[in-house]
């Protein structure tokens, strides 16, 4: 007679499987409501976007500060079910916020444009000129 029934994997994970440590990170990035972003740089500009879903556009604000680009969302939601007394039979409240910041270097402030669809805030940042012109390295020689 068997107690536990028999699983295909393993009931410990291997030692040399180094996940415990991206699972967690995972995780916690999950269970802490940090919306999703993506960064793509597309040479002249960076492309951002926002997984924010229950947010609205007004519930959103972005800043561009010292090189940093600064994403906040705050919401609180009330539902409300009563019976004709009064007497609540469901009272549930939602509440969400979250604050995450990228350094993207210096770009065209006044030039940074966004919208916002179906739960996505989507960014366009262009970069500045002035960095197109600069050198972006050189090898060193070592005697």
């Amino acid at each position: 007679m068997r107690l536990l029934p028999r699983r295909q994997e393993d009931f410990f994970p291997s030692l040399f499987e180094n996940n415990f440590e991206l699972d967690m990170f995972d995780r916690f990035f999950k269970e802490a409501n940090y919306p999703q972003v993506d960064i793509k740089d597309a040479d002249d500009h960076y492309k951002v976007e926002v997984d924010v879903p229950g947010f609205k556009k007004e519930d959103i604000s972005v800043e561009y500060k010292n090189g940093y680009l600064q994403l906040q969302g705050k919401k609180e939601e009330n539902k409300e079910v009563t019976e004709n007394d009064g007497h609540y039979i469901r009272k549930e409240r939602s509440y969400g916020s979250f604050k995450r910041s990228f350094y993207i270097g210096e770009v065209e402030q006044s030039e940074i444009s966004g919208s916002f669809n179906d739960g996505v805030l989507m960014l366009k940042v262009p970069k500045s000129k002035e960095d197109k012109n600069k050198d972006d390295g050189h090898q060193i020689l070592i005697e």
